[in-house]
This record gives C-alpha cells, structure tokens and sequence, in this order.
C-alpha cells in the first residue's frame, strides 16, 4: 500500500475508534496499527486481565517495552474512575515493561492527573497520537526519540510538541542544503571560480537564513563524502561544486531508494523553510518572533510576520533557560544563545531530562525573542553570535517571569 495511503487510514481508524464504546477492542486495534507504523513491534493482547496492546522496540541493548491501554469514550473527556491503576501496574509488572501508556480521546485534569503522576502513567490523547504519525511519514522518528517520549508520566501534550519542534530542526537543516548550494555556485561562478567556507558565512541569503558556520561546514562535508561526491578540495580550504542541481538530486534519490525509502515532505505542523521576504532581510531587532502565548503546558510563539511558523517549548524548559539567561546577565553585560547553550551544557533542563544541545537551541532562540518582544531585553547590533543586553533590572525579569509564566508542579 502507498504510504500515504496507509497514514491516511491509520489516521482515519484512529480518529473514528476512539469514540466507539460499544466495541472497545476496534481501538485497540487502531492503536496497535498506530505504533506499528512508529516502528514498534505491536502485540495486540486485549481480554480479561491483561494489557490492550504490548510495545517491544527492537534496538538491541537500547530495547525497551511499553504496555498500552485504550479508552474509548462517546463524547467528552476520560475520567479518573474509568481508569484501574491498580490493574495498570500490575499489567506493566507481569509484561516486565518499562513504562505505561493510555491512550483515549481526552483526560480530565485534577485527579486524574494527580494519580497518573503518582503512578508513572503516561496520558497520550488520541489527537496527539495522531500528530505523531502525521510527522512520522514525512521525517521518521528514530525509537530513542519515541522512548524519551513515551517514559514520561502525566499528561504527554508538552512533551510531544517538544519532540516534533526538535524534530522539524532535523527538517530546517535537510532544507539549509539547497540554500547552501545555490550560495556555492553563486560564488563560484564569481571572480575566483572557487568558495569557502569563510565566503559562504559571508553571504547576506546565509546570513538572514541563520545558517550557522558549524551546519554549513557539516553540509561541506556530507556533500565531501565519496558516494555523493559533490565537492571536490581544490587547494587548502578551498572547494569546487562539481555537480549540478539536477544531477546532485538524483543521487540523493538512488540512495533513498536504495534504502527503500521516499522523498521527505516537510512537515505541515511548522513550515520552516519558506523563502525569506525581501523585508526580512534588513531586521531592526535581533529576532524574528513577534508574538507569544501560553497553550496548556507549552510556551508557543510565533516567527515571521508574513511566512510565520510556530515553536513550542515546554514550560519548565522555558522557565529554566530564563533561569539560565538571569544567572549570566548577573555577571556579563550581553547575552547570546551560544553562551546559554554552552552554560546549559551536561545539564537537566527539566523533568529529569538533560539539555541536548544544538537541537534545542531554538528554545534558547525563543526565550530571548519573547523577552525582546516584552521590551525587557534590547539587541546590540552584534549579529554573529546575536547578542542581547539588558533593558531593565534582573529583578524586573524575575517578577515578569513569575507572573506571566506558571510553573509546572
């Protein structure tokens, strides 16, 4: 079956399953499907005494189990009583897995939430499962990514808009590619008949994309390696586009299919790679977003007035980049997304959960926005890094950021 074909139907059962109470086991095979696609082996168990739906990820020492249950419902939201904990534990025990997951419709708060916490119970609403999948057949996640994701407790909504935002990066960066080639060429096509790298970081289309030096050096390289074979070394640091647009594209596509694999699509969720506007090119301010909210436990904000597209970053990850952002402003007079990610480094950014690095950096991006947005940070100029100065005291930081951004207990 085509595969957008087979996401479609996935989709399809899922969103009609869910609300089928009089035949409970439909939806566990809807969500049985679901994970299959995600790249678990699903064991569909159902009956009397035992789990919905067994998880196994195949990744050798890595490997790891998660038991599902689904829970239907006509209309409204899943409450605390249709729920057996106790069951829910025991199902986890006797299947010797690592997490558990229920999947349903929507979940009441309160306590429901409360005892989800308590009981290492993970609540994954069946629109949210949807949006996985969607995301999945166009830039697959790998089974670590979904572990991370599926070993948490509580509600899911945040941690699942933080996989597919660190997600769409992978995707914003497959997109620098062709950005970087046409820059190649341009040059190239130039007086010296050559580029480096120093001349790509040079160039204005670089510049306003924020195509960092270390990407664009990586890009070098990949396009470097002998099965692609696009770049060739003419002298120290020097390099030659040898291949052309066309030809460079077709043999990225025999390796997709020598790897049975298809043609990525961008991801519909957040559209990364729209053409920057002329009037975007010349920026009064250090960032690009103009406008934010709180949604449920994510802190969403909006890029780009006439293409935009939207970052979500979990609240108590944003709460302690602000943190982060207060603690070096304390002792340096400017501020950059380098030297947050350099001080965040090695550790937890919240929930127990390390700071990653280069993929989230868009988080450390859309702090700093938000705080310029909120008039309580300035841009000095600098653009490589982007650096930032304080336009009010520290302390009116702390206060704006106790009110305007809830933490999370």
């Amino acid at each position: 079956m085509d595969k957008t074909l087979l996401t479609e139907n996935i989709i399809d059962h899922l969103k009609k399953a869910q609300f089928n109470s009089e035949n409970p086991s439909d939806f566990e095979r809807a969500i049985s499907d679901a994970f299959h696609f995600l790249g678990f082996e699903s064991q569909l168990i159902g009956g009397s005494g035992d789990t919905d739906v067994i998880l196994n990820a195949n990744i050798g020492k890595l490997s790891y189990k998660i038991t599902v249950d689904g829970k239907t419902s006509k209309s409204g939201k899943i409450s605390d009583r249709q729920i057996d904990w106790f069951s829910l534990r025991d199902h986890k025990n006797k299947n010797k897995a690592d997490a558990i997951i229920v999947v349903g419709h929507e979940f009441a708060g309160g306590n429901l939430e409360t005892r989800a916490n308590e009981n290492n119970v993970g609540l994954l609403q069946a629109e949210n499962l949807v949006r996985l999948i969607d995301s999945h057949a166009k830039n697959p996640f790998s089974l670590t990514e979904l572990r991370e994701l599926l070993i948490q407790r509580g509600d899911l909504s945040s941690e699942i808009d933080d996989l597919i935002q660190r997600h769409s990066v992978r995707w914003e960066f497959i997109g620098h590619i062709q950005t970087l080639i046409n820059e190649m060429q341009t040059i190239q096509d130039g007086k010296l008949g050559y580029f480096t790298l120093q001349s790509l970081v040079a160039r204005e289309k670089i510049e306003t994309t924020e195509i960092e030096p270390e990407e664009i050096e990586s890009i070098i390289n990949l396009l470097q390696l002998p099965f692609i074979n696009a770049i060739a070394l003419y002298s120290k640091d020097q390099y030659i586009l040898t291949i052309g647009t066309e030809d460079l594209s077709n043999i990225f596509y025999q390796i997709a299919k020598t790897i049975k694999g298809k043609q990525i699509d961008a991801p519909t969720e957040e559209k990364h790679l729209k053409n920057l506007t002329q009037s975007e090119s010349v920026r009064k301010l250090g960032s690009k977003y103009y406008q934010w909210e709180i949604r449920k436990s994510s802190v969403v904000a909006w890029a780009r007035r006439e293409q935009p597209y939207i970052h979500h970053c979990p609240v108590e990850h944003f709460r302690t980049i602000i943190s982060t952002i207060l603690s070096i402003l304390s002792t340096n007079n400017v501020i950059s997304v380098e030297a947050v990610s350099e001080e965040l480094h090695g550790k937890d950014i919240g929930f127990e959960r390390l700071y990653k690095g280069k993929p989230e950096e868009y988080k450390i991006f859309m702090a700093l926005g938000i705080l310029e947005v909120e008039n309580l940070i300035k841009w000095t100029g600098a653009k490589r890094p982007i650096e930032y100065s304080l336009a009010v005291p520290i302390e009116k930081i702390r206060e704006w950021c106790d009110l305007k951004i809830k933490k999370i207990d």
